[in-house]
C-alpha cells in the first residue's frame, strides 16, 4: 500500500470507526471497535517503518497566499503514534470485561475512537493551526470521558474543572503558536529554522502546563479519575497528558536555552510535588494520578529533548499497565460488594490481595519497578537517560548551576517515587486485609489478564537493549534517533540509594494510611469556583438592575426625542419651508406680470420705474 494511502487511512479510520460504532447494533459494537483498533495499530506499525517525510494537501488561500494542510511523519510522531495505538488496543480489550454491564458501553467505545483520531491528528500534523485544532479535540474527548458517568455530580464537576483549567493553558498556547508562525513567516513546524524569542517559547510551554497537569495547573488530573479506569489508562496516564510533553518536543529545535530551562524548572516542581502528594492519597486511582503528574514532570526535566521522548514512550507503557492493574483490583473488589460492603478504590479496604489476584500482584511489582527505574525494566534506561541529559548539559552551558539544581530535584523525586509506589504495593497486596474481609479467589478473567500480561512484556528491558544496565548500543534508540547520554558512575549510587530509601520508608510507615485524599492547594479550586459564582451572581444583578434599566430609560428617551423631532419637523421645519414656498409663490405671481404680453401694463411698469429713478436722483 502506498505511503499516502496508509497515511490517509490512519487519519480517517478512527473518525469513521466512532461513527460506525455509534450506529451499528449494540451486540456487535464492542467487537467491531476492537477489530478496528487492531487495524489502526497495524497501520501505525506500517507508518513507523517509513523514512521521514512531509505530506501536504492544498487547504485554502488567504490574501493570495496558499495555505497547505501539511503532515510531518518523523521519528517522534512515529513513536508516539505507536504508543497511542498499542495502549488504545489493550485498553479496548480490557474495557470489554470492565464495562460489560454498562448500558452505555457503545458510547464509551465511540469516545475512545474520537480520542484516537484527535491524538493522531495532533501527533502527525505539521501545520500550526491544525496542531491547535487537534489539541482542542483531545481536550474535548477528555471532557467526554471524564463525564462519561454523567449521572454522578462529581463526574460533571471534574469534567468542568478539567475543561476550565485547560483553557488557561490553551489561550497561552494559541498566542505562542501565532507568535511562532509570525516570527518564522511560516505555518509549518518543519520549515522553522533558527531560534525564536524566549517569550514565544514560554507561552507555548505554558500551554503544555495545562494539558500535562503541571504546576500550577495540576489539580484537575486527580479529579479526572471520576472517568472509567481503562479510559484513565489511555488518556489521563499514557497519552493525552503527554501532549504537553510532545509540544515541548516539537519546538525544542527552534527555541533557546531559556525556554528549555523554564520547562525544566516547571518539571522539577511537578516531579517533587506530585510524588509528595501521591503519598497522601487513600484512593488507588488518585495516587496514580499524582504519580502521573510526577512522571510527566520528569519528562519535562528532559526539556523536550530525545530524553523526554524516550521516557514519554516508556512511561506510557508501564503507567497504562499500572492503571489497568488497578482497574482489575477495583473490578474484583466491586464484584465482592454483594457480600462485603466497602469502597472498591480505598486503600483502607485493601491488603492481602496477592492470593486472590496473583497476576495483578506480579504486574504491580513489575510496573512499579519500571516507575522507580530498577534494572531489567525499560524505566531504568529512560530515567538514567534524563539524568545523563542534565549532566551533559551542565558541562556545556553557562547555566550549569541550574542543571545541578535540577539534578538534585531529580534525585529527591526518585526517592519519593520509590516510597509511594512501594507503600501502595504493600497496602494493596501484602499484609492482612484492613477491612477484615475474607475474599474468594475468582476465575481468571482473560480479557483483563491478556492486556496486562502484554504490557508486562513490553515493560521489560530487552525491548530497549540486550544489556540490562547499558543502552549505548540500543537498536530501538538508534531507530527513533534518540540520543543516549552518558551518566557518571556516582549517579548510579544515588539512584540505588533512592531505591533503599523507598523500601525503608515503606517498612517504617506500612501501617499508616492517609485519612483522606489530600490535594495540591486543594482550597484554591473551591474558593476560586465560589468566587467565580459570586462574581456571576453580582454581574447578573448589575445587568438586571443597572444595565437593563439604563437601556430601558435610554429607549424611552429615544422615543421622546423621536416625538419631539417629529413635531419640530411638522410644525417648524415644514412650516418654514412652506412659508418660504408661499413667499416665493407670491413674488413669482407679482413678477409674472412683467411678462404679461399686455402693452398698457408694460407702460405702467416703465412709468413706475422712471419715478423710482427720479426719486433716487433727487435724494
Amino acid at each position: 500500500m502506498p505511503v499516502p494511502s496508509i497515511f490517509l487511512a490512519l487519519l480517517a479510520i478512527p473518525w469513521l470507526s466512532a461513527l460506525a460504532i455509534a450506529v451499528i447494533p449494540k451486540k456487535i459494537q464492542v467487537n467491531t471497535s476492537i477489530v478496528l483498533a487492531g487495524i489502526f495499530t497495524y497501520l501505525a506499525f506500517k507508518i513507523g517503518h517509513i523514512p521521514e517525510q512531509i505530506i501536504a494537501y492544498p487547504w485554502f488561500t488567504l490574501g493570495g497566499k496558499s495555505i497547505e494542510a501539511s503532515f510531518w511523519i518523523n521519528s517522534s510522531a512515529q513513536l508516539l503514534l505507536l504508543l497511542v495505538s498499542v495502549v488504545a488496543l489493550f485498553v479496548q480489550i480490557f474495557s470489554k470485561s470492565y464495562l460489560a454491564k454498562d448500558p452505555n458501553i457503545g458510547r464509551y467505545y465511540s469516545y475512545l475512537h474520537l480520542f484516537i483520531g484527535s491524538m493522531t491528528l495532533l501527533v502527525l500534523t505539521d501545520q500550526v493551526y491544525l496542531f491547535y485544532g487537534g489539541w482542542e479535540l483531545v481536550g474535548a474527548c477528555s471532557y467526554l470521558l471524564i463525564s462519561f458517568w454523567h449521572q454522578k455530580d462529581s463526574a460533571i464537576k471534574a469534567a468542568k474543572k478539567a475543561f476550565l483549567l485547560n483553557r488557561i493553558g490553551d489561550i497561552a498556547l494559541l498566542l505562542g503558536l501565532v507568535g511562532l508562525s509570525n516570527f518564522f513567516g511560516t505555518t509549518s513546524f518543519s520549515n522553522m529554522h533558527g531560534t525564536a524569542p524566549a517569550l514565544i517559547g514560554i507561552a507555548i510551554i505554558i500551554g503544555g502546563i495545562g494539558k500535562s497537569a503541571q504546576f500550577p495547573l495540576m489539580s484537575w488530573l486527580p479529579d479526572a479519575m471520576e472517568g472509567p479506569t481503562p479510559a484513565s489508562a489511555l488518556i489521563h496516564a499514557a497519552t493525552m497528558v503527554a501532549a504537553g510533553v510532545f509540544v515541548g518536543i516539537r519546538i525544542f529545535p527552534f527555541v533557546g536555552e531559556e525556554t528549555h530551562l523554564f520547562m525544566g524548572a516547571i518539571g522539577a516542581i511537578s516531579l517533587v510535588s506530585g510524588a509528595f502528594f501521591a503519598l497522601f492519597q487513600n484512593d488507588i486511582k488518585k495516587a496514580l494520578a499524582y504519580s502521573t503528574i510526577s512522571q510527566l514532570g520528569l519528562m519535562w526535566l528532559g526539556m523536550g529533548s530525545g530524553a523526554s521522548l524516550f521516557h514519554l514512550y516508556v512511561h506510557g507503557i508501564f503507567k497504562a499497565g499500572l492503571f489497568l492493574t488497578a482497574g482489575s483490583v477495583i473490578h474484583y473488589l466491586h464484584n465482592q460488594q454483594a457480600t462485603h460492603h466497602h469502597d472498591a478504590q480505598s486503600l483502607t479496604q485493601m491488603g492481602g490481595l496477592r492470593k486472590q489476584l496473583p497476576l495483578s500482584f506480579a504486574a504491580y511489582l513489575i510496573f512499579g519497578a519500571g516507575l522507580i527505574g530498577i534494572p531489567l525494566t525499560s524505566g531504568f534506561y529512560s530515567k538514567e537517560n534524563i539524568a545523563g541529559y542534565l549532566w551533559v548539559s551542565a558541562q556545556n552551558s553557562a547555566f550549569s548551576s541550574y542543571y545541578y539544581v535540577l539534578l538534585g530535584a531529580l534525585a529527591l523525586g526518585m526517592a519519593l517515587t520509590a516510597t509511594y509506589i512501594c507503600r501502595q504495593t504493600y497496602l494493596i497486596f501484602l499484609g492482612q486485609n484492613r477491612g477484615g474481609h475474607i475474599f474468594e479467589k475468582v476465575n481468571t478473567n482473560w480479557l483483563q489478564n491478556i492486556p496486562i500480561s502484554l504490557l508486562i512484556f513490553f515493560s521489560l528491558f530487552f525491548w530497549i537493549s540486550v544489556n540490562p544496565i547499558d543502552a549505548h548500543h540500543s537498536v530501538f534508540l538508534s531507530f527513533f534517533h534518540i540520543e543516549n547520554y552518558h551518566i557518571p558512575s556516582f549517579w548510579l549510587a544515588i539512584t540505588a540509594g533512592t531505591w533503599a530509601i523507598g523500601i525503608l520508608a515503606t517498612a517504617l510507615t506500612r501501617h499508616w494510611i492517609p485519612a483522606k485524599n489530600y490535594q495540591f492547594a486543594g482550597f484554591i479550586w473551591p474558593k476560586t469556583y465560589q468566587f467565580a459564582l459570586w462574581i456571576g451572581r453580582k454581574t447578573h444583578v448589575f445587568d438586571v438592575r443597572v444595565l437593563d434599566r439604563l437601556l430601558v430609560k435610554l429607549s424611552e428617551l429615544q422615543v421622546i426625542i423621536a416625538h419631539l423631532s417629529a413635531w419640530i419637523d411638522r410644525h417648524l421645519v415644514d412650516g418654514l419651508v412652506g412659508g418660504i414656498a408661499s413667499i416665493s409663490q407670491a413674488l413669482g405671481a407679482r413678477l409674472r406680470t412683467w411678462q404679461s404680453a399686455q402693452v398698457q401694463k408694460y407702460w405702467i411698469w416703465v412709468i413706475i420705474t422712471l419715478v423710482f429713478i427720479l426719486l433716487y436722483l433727487l435724494y
